[in-house]
């Protein structure tokens, strides 16, 4: 359809081509416009081509060659009205079909480019519909099928923790902990598949517990921290338990780039307006100023490598705050984390992570 089209519009501009010579012979102007005229005309051509060479479906063809002749009977009936209203004021109309030709194709493809960007977004809307369907299915067997392996595994360790054999009890002990710090690492999945896939619970956390529950989890599995915090009542944040994953992130990443001497953290939330503000401080080497714009991009990190500071940044812009590096008044580093609090003063206090 577009192609015929195309020749269709080549063979009026050429026809028109031929009427002005022979009205008013060869020259400039006729020559400017023959060449105007044509070339849209094989503009329409050549996107008939392309489209036919795509890898588009039949549907998409159709769609995007829709698109263009829909745009060229847009702009054509629209120069068509402002001809009928001028011949109505009974003004003359002075060589109407040379600029109707260009219009009308211009629409054309105006149109075809038009149902181009359309199909493309929606194969990136397919797509990301996909990505998103497969991030929930991963939610989805954490949540499950690994959950519920982990909790067997616990179960005989806590078996084996009363053998007689003391090897074996720390074994069992040793097993134990691998196993709750496996269960700390599917629930900050979840919590991140959650806030990426939009389907976060809803319910208005408080992030001193969120705080808490990281702090403690530091506690447990590193050594040679000494953790300090501090939080000035309640902080209620809607879908609050997904910032777990980022102030572990981040107490994680204190400790370890902390001296053989071991490192300090001051953890302080405090409500500055409508947003709670999360600090986390340490006394450790920090991060050279020329770094600061980087540490957040994908696969960048203090070390050279690494996702964490990246998807710590991307839960907190979906949970509509920021965060921000400065330094510390420990002397090392300063992570600053800003969100929006909830109207609903009724939040969990509970531990959101306790298996």
């Amino acid at each position: 359809m577009l192609a015929t089209l195309g020749s269709l519009l080549a063979c009026v501009a050429v026809w028109h081509y031929w009427s002005e010579v022979r009205t008013i012979g060869v020259g400039i102007g006729p020559l400017v416009a023959g060449a105007m005229s044509v070339s849209l005309a094989s503009g329409v051509l050549y996107a008939a081509l392309r489209l036919r060479a795509s890898d588009h479906s039949t549907s998409e063809d159709w769609l995007v060659a829709g698109s263009g002749v829909a745009g060229g009977l847009f702009t054509g009936a629209a120069y068509g009205v402002t001809l009928l209203v001028r011949y109505a004021e009974g003004r003359p109309l002075v060589e109407p079909l040379f600029p109707l030709l260009v219009i009308g194709t211009i629409g054309v493809l105006a149109g075809v480019v038009i149902g181009e960007e359309y199909v493309a977004t929606r194969r990136l809307a397919e797509q990301a519909r996909e990505s998103r369907d497969a991030m929930a299915f991963t939610n989805s067997l954490l949540r499950h099928d690994v959950r519920n392996a982990l909790q067997i595994i616990d179960g005989h360790a806590s078996v084996l923790a009363d053998h007689d054999d003391e090897s074996v009890r720390e074994s069992a002990e040793t097993i134990g902990g691998q196993t709750e710090s496996l269960e700390r690492v599917v629930t900050e999945v979840e919590s991140i598949v959650a806030v990426l896939t939009g389907e976060t619970s809803g319910e208005t956390t408080d992030v001193g517990a969120v705080l808490e529950a990281a702090v403690e989890a530091l506690g447990v599995e590193q050594t040679g921290a000494t953790v300090e915090i501090d939080v000035s009542g309640e902080l209620p944040v809607e879908s609050g338990d997904a910032l777990y994953p980022v102030f572990s992130n981040l107490l994680g990443n204190a400790v370890e780039h902390a001296d053989d001497d071991g490192v300090r953290v001051r953890v302080t939330a405090r409500r500055e307006g409508e947003r709670g503000v999360v600090r986390v401080a340490d006394d450790g080497p920090g991060i050279p100023a020329a770094e600061r714009d980087r540490v957040f991009e994908r696969g960048v990190s203090t070390d050279g490598g690494g996702y964490g500071l990246y998807v710590a940044e991307t839960v907190v812009e979906r949970l509509g705050g920021d965060i921000s590096v400065e330094d510390s008044d420990l002397g090392g580093v300063a992570f600053v984390v800003e969100v929006p609090l909830a109207e609903d003063e009724t939040t969990e206090t509970d531990d959101p992570f306790e298996p």
